[in-house]
């Protein structure tokens, strides 16, 4: 045993003799990564559960912005040409147009562009979402915490809240089912509540209300 012992001094002299300095490119380098993360995630739109879970998330790209999951899986994409918003798939295969017109009011077609889905257009100082065939499907009425969602029947759905620097999403019982501390129009997160249309078209209406087509890029 006792000849050993040259071999162990010589293992924990090593050890010791390392430069106290060596690590500091490891923590330079995660420092810069959390930098960029920071960066990217600049102008994210993420839109949490009651539970604090990460639904979804709309990311900001030069052309328009991408639609992930919690899990940061790509759900759709949105891109901009001129005032219309396409919707496309992951694989870029286009599920429908958001166009813009000079009334404001937007236009859902479909992704071959021949066809009216929907209709989101100005209703006093809110909005009224109809189908094709011009049936109501839901209003938008601003009220002083933020706006409520209505069928047609006249049934409120859903309501959006204000508070405190945060926006949420509730149903008609007052469980929240969405929130998001974004700087984000109570009319745009209505939209969200739009559940006879599939999500990238609800997020769709929500990136058109919130970036309006006359500041989104050409």
């Amino acid at each position: 045993m006792i000849r050993h012992l040259p071999w162990l001094a010589l293992l924990l002299w090593v050890g010791c003799s390392k430069p106290s300095g060596s690590e500091v490119p490891t923590t330079r380098a995660s420092a810069a990564e959390a930098e960029q993360d920071d960066t990217a995630s600049a102008g994210k739109l993420k839109f949490k559960d009651a539970d604090d879970r990460e639904r979804f998330s709309l990311k900001p790209k030069d052309d328009g912005a991408k639609l992930v999951d919690g899990d940061n899986r790509e759900l759709a994409r949105l891109k901009w040409k001129g005032v219309s918003l396409k919707v496309s798939d992951p694989q870029d295969v286009p599920l429908a147009h958001v166009v813009g017109s000079a009334g404001g009011a937007l236009t859902v077609r479909d992704g071959a562009q021949q066809q009216v889905l929907y209709t989101l257009a100005r209703q006093g100082t809110g909005w009224r979402l109809n189908d094709s065939r011009g049936a109501l499907l839901y209003t938008v009425s601003p009220d002083e915490d933020g706006a409520r969602v209505q069928e047609a029947s006249g049934v409120e759905v859903a309501r959006v809240k204000v508070r405190e620097g945060k926006v949420s999403l509730k149903d008609a019982g007052g469980r929240t089912l969405l929130a998001t501390k974004s700087d984000v129009r109570a009319d745009a997160v209505a939209c969200l509540a739009f559940e006879k249309l599939d999500l990238p078209l609800r997020v769709a209406l929500l990136h058109q209300l919130q970036t309006p087509p006359t500041a989104a890029a050409p």
